[in-house]
């Protein structure tokens, strides 16, 4: 982790195209303000972990359970071909 010490209004860029200023500090916060390409999302990381858990929520849902595989391998059926 790489760590600096910036003060009111100074910036740091990150690669060519991600800007962040400092624009505030307070008692107990710092306001950033950040410019980047629209391609790049930014989350604050309590929003993005609760994406991240929503993802794997919805595919651990879409995973039938083992009663279910059971049920469906009579439906499916493959066939090999001779050749």
């Amino acid at each position: 982790m790489l760590v600096v010490t910036r003060k009111k209004d100074e910036k740091l860029i990150i690669g060519n195209e991600i800007e962040i200023q400092v624009l505030r500090i307070g008692r107990d916060n710092v306001r950033l303000g950040i410019k980047a390409p629209s391609h790049i999302s930014i989350y604050r990381y309590e929003i993005y972990e609760a994406i991240k858990q929503e993802n794997v929520n919805a595919v651990q849902s879409q995973i039938p359970d083992k009663s279910m595989m059971e049920s469906l391998k009579g439906v499916f059926r493959v066939e090999s071909k001779e050749e």
